[in-house]
């Protein structure tokens, strides 16, 4: 804990409680535009440095509140900047010993406040279970209050948490529940939405494989991009431009990523942000791997761990271990390679981060397989697989092909994957594709994104009976060099950085199955390439000399229209023809059974993950059938996840609840046209009966009383039931016959009435609705 001191001369003790307030204000606004040095500057002898007590004799309450506030504040942000150990810890300290001050004086909005940084504490060191536990508490105290900014920065700041912990649908759910507060915002506050949205967005892309969720993260950030700089705010204009980079990374655009990361790391390094810039590092290594610059990427990611092992952010820590131990494998450092990995899931373990604990265990799988023991491998496998819950969809299939390496060459047990269908449709393309499996002939799997396509082609991998592996690669993120290198493998020497031999995926399918994903993003020299393959079974590694032979079976897939790229010269023919069956899967709208059906699976699925019993009622699940679902059923997945995250436990959803989610998601994303199909005469006809329908049943059919409840007078209400709504009049008349009815059979103890009680039955129903009284008067 920090201490305070006595000053003389020129002081905070010398200085007014007024003047030194002027100074904490100033410092806060430098600090909010991310300048952190000129900040402490401002603060002058109040804070003479990281390593000297703080000057608050003679100071009032109020004045030495708002001093440890803004002193804790700058230790975090300037502690994580130039990675000073225990950092954190005293920012902590200093910033509970300010809402102690707060508290005693009564100062809601400064409690809140200082919630606010002590949450972003607990975020920077990942320790995301506090950081939700104090932003909890922050929120509840601040309805209180009434300020709508301090609300809106606490809910993007909940969603950021969310986001860096994983969970990103509760990030969303936070971000939705600012969005109507941002519009009366800063700018600060306004790009911070528009980034954070763009990052969920982003991650929630990679985790659906949605290229419409990137887009729109690519809008998000631009936005964010524009505040910022009207804000004045260097340092997040920074991270916008190292966030585009790396997600131009994940689209495999490397030169645009370069531009943006080199930027980020300019603004970085003038702003003295160690920390943020160990993160462009970090991603400027990954790409460098991707493009197979592995002694470059090896380079870069040192100087990004060096740094970060300075600090108290442990969980980016964790993540850059994981892509120096793949840098380390590629340049065949196997030892030293090892040695990061177990160190990046001891360092992710020690802040709870699961997912990247999974990520480090499958990392040493899938870099070092080859050369750990059999216990080993399997340790691994079985450490991702106890941590790994409803992660990432790139995480379980990477967690599949562990599992395959380790059971290679065992007896292979009854297949898991399932491909959920009910429909006829479905059942006979599953036979088809079965009969297709027993043989060794080429396929092509056409379909939309999202309709199972890898789902298939993995089926008929294990009805094939074939003991190789599946193996499965996406050839829209390889180049003709890379596409060479990673398909037929290289020899050490080969090129730069060919440190070791490279076996390639054809030859670790051997006896198995290679599955070419967006086989329609090959160039024509790679189509030449993969033709030889098909027709030959030759693969000639990168370097080597004679060829080799191989038995694999080649099954490809594109949700391209291949025929007319053909038509348009931009497939080859022969290739194309060379595909000796064609397996088109439709599109879920096209298959109402199924939708039902994997409805129905996703819901059991959410409902043992959410520990949450809500019901889908049939009407509801009948709403679903009629959604376009242009995304299949990666879009119907999200759907029911969203449903589960927005409702209440015990609750049974309705088609209205189910249709306003998937509007707001079509919405979200653009994905898909709004307004398709509306018709505002028949929305409207349709609302007004509902709405009168609800009131003649609440006031037993009593037309008054129904008028009295929907605002409007009786003559309206009668006119609108003759016009426009005849179908209500005779429900009404039936309920009041059955009712008058029943009364008659118990008056004559259970014989049916007299006709003429039949008759003033009658005429009394349509008495009641002509009038709107019971009774003659």
């Amino acid at each position: 804990m920090l201490k305070t001191k006595a000053v003389r001369g020129n002081s905070a003790a010398g200085s007014s409680d007024a003047q030194i307030l002027l100074r904490c204000a100033r410092a806060k606004e430098l600090e909010e535009i991310g300048n952190y040095e000129a900040a402490a500057r401002v603060l002058g002898e109040i804070w003479p440095g990281f390593d000297e007590d703080l000057a608050l004799d003679g100071l009032n309450q109020i004045t030495i509140g708002e001093v440890l506030l803004r002193v804790g504040s700058l230790t975090g942000w300037l502690g994580s900047a130039r990675r000073i150990k225990g950092a954190q810890e005293r920012a902590k300290d200093l910033i509970t010993r300010g809402l102690l001050c707060f508290d005693c004086l009564g100062d809601a909005e400064k409690i809140f406040e200082a919630q606010l940084e002590l949450a972003w504490c607990y975020w920077r060191e990942g320790s995301f279970n506090e950081a939700r536990t104090i932003l909890q508490a922050a929120l509840s105290s601040i309805e209180s209050v009434g300020n709508h900014e301090l609300k809106a920065v606490a809910l993007i700041r909940s969603a950021e948490v969310e986001r860096s912990a994983g969970s990103y649908l509760a990030a969303l759910e936070f971000l939705n529940r600012a969005k109507h507060l941002v519009d009366c915002c800063s700018d600060l506050v306004k790009g911070r939405f528009h980034n954070t949205f763009a990052i969920v967005l982003r991650n929630l892309g990679d985790l659906e494989r949605r290229s419409d969720y990137v887009d729109r993260a690519l809008i998000e950030y631009a936005a964010a991009s524009y505040y910022f700089e009207r804000a004045g705010h260097l340092r997040y204009c920074a991270r916008v431009e190292n966030n585009i980079g790396f997600l131009l990374f994940k689209l495999k655009r490397f030169e645009e990523s370069s531009l943006h990361l080199e930027r980020a790391r300019r603004l970085f390094k003038s702003l003295r942000d160690i920390g943020s810039l160990a993160q462009v590092d970090e991603t400027r290594a990954r790409a460098l791997l991707a493009q197979g610059r592995n002694s470059a990427a090896e380079r870069t990611i040192r100087r990004a761990v060096n740094a970060l092992a300075r600090g108290d952010e442990r969980s980016l820590l964790s993540e850059a271990l994981v892509t120096h131990g793949s840098a380390l494998a590629r340049l065949g450092q196997f030892d030293q390679a090892k040695m990061a990995f177990e160190r990046a899931l001891k360092v992710a373990e020690e802040v709870g981060h699961v997912e990247q604990a999974v990520n480090a265990s499958l990392a040493l799988c899938e870099e070092l397989g080859e050369r750990l023991a059999f216990e080993e491998l399997r340790e691994a496998y079985e450490r991702a697989d106890d941590l790994l819950g409803a992660g990432s969809s790139e995480l379980h299939e990477r967690l599949r092909r562990c599992a395959r390496r380790i059971i290679s060459g065992q007896k292979r047990p009854s297949h898991q994957t399932v491909f959920v269908h009910a429909s006829p449709q479905t059942a006979a393309l599953l036979d088809y594709a079965r009969r297709v499996a027993s043989s060794d002939a080429s396929v092509l799997i056409l379909g939309e994104t999202g309709t199972g396509k890898e789902v298939l082609a993995r089926l008929m991998h294990e009805w094939s009976g074939r003991p190789g592996r599946f193996v499965a690669i996406n050839c829209a993120a390889l180049n003709e060099t890379l596409f060479e290198s990673q398909i037929f493998g290289h020899r050490k020497g080969s090129f730069t950085d060919a440190v070791s031999d490279y076996a390639g995926a054809a030859r670790e399918a051997a006896g198995g199955t290679l599955f070419l994903d967006e086989i329609g993003e090959l160039s024509a020299a790679v189509q030449a390439k993969l033709l030889r393959l098909i027709e030959l079974g030759e693969v000639s590694a990168v370097g080597g000399g004679k060829p080799d032979r191989i038995d694999v079976r080649i099954v490809a897939a594109t949700n391209c229209d291949l025929g007319r790229l053909v038509e348009e010269g931009r497939f080859r023919p022969d290739l194309y023809y060379r595909f000796a069956f064609q397996i088109t899967i439709p599109p879920l709208r096209e298959r109402s059974e199924d939708i039902r059906a994997l409805a129905l699976h996703f819901i059991a699925d959410a409902r043992r993950r959410y520990r949450k019993r809500i019901e889908f009622s049939d009407e509801c699940l009948a709403a679903i059938q009629k959604l376009p679902l242009r995304g299949n059923v990666r879009e119907l997945r999200t759907l029911i996840e969203r449903t589960f995250i927005m409702a209440e436990d015990g609750v049974t959803i309705g088609p209205e609840s189910i249709e306003i989610v998937g509007l707001r998601m079509a919405q979200q994303i653009g994905f898909v046209d709004v307004w398709a199909g509306c018709s505002l005469e028949r929305e409207v006809h349709h609302y007004e009966a509902e709405l009168i329908r609800r009131a003649l049943e609440q006031s037993g059919w009593r037309v008054t009383r129904a008028a009295r409840l929907l605002g409007i007078t009786h003559q309206r209400l009668s006119f609108i039931l003759h016009t426009r709504h005849k179908d209500l009049v005779a429900k009404g008349s039936a309920s009041c016959r059955k009712s008058m009815n029943g009364g008659a059979a118990r008056e004559s103890g259970g014989v049916s009435a007299a006709p003429e009680k039949v008759k003033r039955a009658r005429a009394e129903s349509g008495r009641i609705l002509a009038t709107g009284k019971v009774g003659s008067g």
